[in-house]
């Protein structure tokens, strides 16, 4: 499998860790350049309407006041319609800067005039001004927004400018209009005045507005975003309370905004108009019921944000490269040690511990990872010579283990049918040691037509317990050779392992004397597990295991063992037999086996070992397992 290589991981990771930081930042950045391009924006739309507006509203104060003043020179001069025609002329001999005024009148107001009578004076140019009478059913101002609007008023409230509106009666221009009421001598209302105002130099302001801020954006039709109608990027309306336009760029169509008054009411925003987002910024202009808006179109909006992030990204894509070349060359420079290293180990995992390790100049981590290598190598040397030391001695002794294993099961009898011309009697015994030799042991003979038997366990394990087992078990063929007391037996045994007993060893030890002839059966149970007689325990005093101490005296018991009846001993290794859960084998197991089985003692003992192996399962035997059983037939 080919390897990967160290140097080119790192560089990986830390360019992934410097990509995703770099994601973070462009991230952070573009938000920012969008905050500041609407910023800027709403910047933008606050200094053009402001000043439109301010405009307006300076026009407003103009109109206003040479209204108020006036209209008291043709209050006074009511009398006659050509009073009336030469006040208004008067006024704008006066007033050079009014296009023209009017005076319209309530129905009758001037008998023989007829119902309608409107004066009206206007400029033909910079030295001529006519006066005209255009009230007439064709011109019924009576019905007039403006009319009644200014007629509405009282004599000290601001007057009304009007909508913006075509004027058929002169010379067919647009214009719109300031009016006030007008008082008689009494005081009565008696019509309205008004002075008209010309929106060509609205327009001009606007358009010059218009150019100042496109010349922003728009410097080289070659690298601008200026296209053949560039008024859809950037564009001044000034609404009336219909929504119609009044003055500004006619590009955006007026319908757009009837259809969206809830652009007007609203400060700021971006809203999409003919399927493309523009920034608008609306302004109500005091005293009227106009609304100055500014669109801005969005590539407007974010074009020096985008050619912003156009340029840090540019400019962080370069440095990202060279990052990555230096950082590339640097990790790989940095981490070649360790490829010489990793070579050394390799040689070193072949078993070559003479391997000659590099050297580095510098005092850093490899240079200690190359010094522990080191102390590896020496550390190895080392222990592979005690290994060799330590695998040598263990072989010794497991060769002495296992003649010492030899030696002690040589020393119970193992040859079954234990009596092959007796049809009496059927013994079979097992031991299974736990380590290589143990301390369990089991014995049995006949006599005098006298069957001696025994079962005991030595207290530990491994050597020592085994070496008691085997006096143990001499001790039980000696002292059995003179005596067919199990009382007896017990006893001599337990003066003779008490006798220099400095580590406190003792055993467990059943031993019984079974006349063949009669079925009696006499025993001595030192502290060992009672035996089985059929299904049922065999009682038992509870005497102190052999070798505790030489003040015990045995005591001995006996009973007649029925004709077909099987007599089973064991160890507790059997009863303390451990599965994976460290939960034991039991006597409720022991005794199901025994309840359920009727053949032979070695069948008997077969099926229990079966029984104890499905149990622990791959569980490590713990201690010795020994068992012995014997059937009267």
């Amino acid at each position: 499998m080919k390897r990967s290589k160290l140097s080119r991981r790192i560089t990986w990771r830390v360019l992934g860790i410097i990509l995703c930081f770099n994601i973070l930042i462009i991230g952070a950045i573009l938000l920012f350049v969008l905050e500041v391009s609407l910023m800027n924006s709403s910047m933008r739309g606050k200094y053009v309407t402001d000043g439109i507006a301010g405009n307006l509203e300076n026009m407003m104060y103009v109109a206003k006041t040479g209204t108020f003043n006036n209209r008291l020179e043709v209050e006074y001069n009511m009398e006659t319609p050509e009073q009336v025609f030469n006040s208004l002329e008067k006024i704008l001999t006066v007033n050079t800067h009014l296009k023209g005024c009017f005076a319209a009148f309530e129905p009758d107001y001037f008998k023989g005039q007829g119902r309608w009578f409107e004066a009206y004076a206007y400029r033909t140019d910079s030295t001529h001004i006519e006066t005209k009478q255009i009230g007439s059913p064709h011109h019924d101002y009576f019905n007039g927004v403006w009319y009644k609007r200014g007629l509405s008023l009282a004599r000290h409230d601001n007057g009304y400018l009007t909508d913006l509106y075509y004027d058929d009666c002169v010379n067919s221009s647009m214009y719109c209009s300031y009016v006030v009421p007008l008082f008689d001598r009494k005081g009565n209302k008696v019509g309205v005045y008004g002075i008209d105002i010309e929106l060509q130099w609205l327009d001009e302001l606007m358009h010059e507005t218009v150019n100042e801020v496109k010349q922003e954006f728009f410097i080289d039709k070659d690298d601008s975003i200026e296209t053949s109608d560039d008024d859809i990027y950037f564009s001044i309306q000034i609404q009336d309370s219909q929504g119609n336009r009044i003055a500004g760029s006619d590009s955006l169509d007026t319908n757009i905004l009837k259809n969206k008054q809830e652009i007007i009411s609203k400060e700021l925003g971006m809203y999409d108009l003919l399927g493309t987002p523009y920034y608008i910024s609306t302004s109500k202009i005091g005293q009227t019921d106009w609304t100055l808006t500014v669109f801005q179109h969005r590539e407007m909006v974010f074009f020096w944000g985008v050619v912003l992030a156009t340029v840090i990204l540019f400019f962080m894509s370069i440095g990202g490269i060279v990052i990555f070349f230096f950082m590339s060359r640097s990790i790989r420079h940095a981490t070649k040690p360790l490829a010489f290293l990793s070579k050394s180990a390799q040689e070193v995992a072949k078993g070559n511990f003479n391997t000659t390790l590099p050297t580095f100049r510098h005092n850093d981590e490899v240079a200690q990872l190359r010094d522990s290598f080191d102390t590896m190598q020496q550390s190895l040397r080392q222990y592979i010579e005690e290994l060799k030391e330590t695998t040598a001695s263990k072989a010794a002794m497991m060769s002495e283990l296992n003649v010492a294993h030899s030696i002690q099961m040589s020393m119970l009898p193992k040859t079954f049918p234990a009596f092959p011309n007796r049809r009496d009697i059927d013994l079979y015994a097992s031991l299974t040691p736990a380590k290589a030799v143990g301390g369990d042991l089991y014995d049995f003979f006949i006599h005098d037509e006298k069957l001696f038997f025994c079962i005991g366990d030595v207290s530990g394990k491994g050597v020592p317990a085994s070496l008691v087992m085997a006096v143990s078990r001499t001790l039980f063929r000696n002292i059995s050779a003179h005596t067919d007391r199990p009382s007896h037996i017990v006893d001599s045994m337990n003066v003779n392992i008490c006798d220099g007993n400095d580590n406190c060893m003792f055993v467990t030890l059943f031993v019984g004397v079974l006349e063949l002839k009669t079925r009696l059966l006499r025993y001595c149970n030192a502290g060992h597990d009672a035996p089985f007689i059929q299904d049922a325990l065999l009682p038992c005093d509870s005497n102190l295991p052999i070798g505790v101490t030489t003040d015990m005296t045995y005591t001995e018991q006996e009973t007649t063992i029925p004709r077909g009846a099987t007599l089973f001993l064991y160890t507790d290794g059997l009863t303390e037999a451990e599965n994976a859960s460290q939960e034991h084998f039991g006597m409720k197991r022991i005794t199901d086996v025994i309840t359920a089985f009727s053949g032979s003692p070695q069948e008997l003992i077969e099926t229990m070992i079966t029984a104890v192996h499905q149990y622990v399962g791959e569980t490590e035997q713990s201690d010795d397992l020994t068992m012995l059983a014997f059937k009267l037939n």
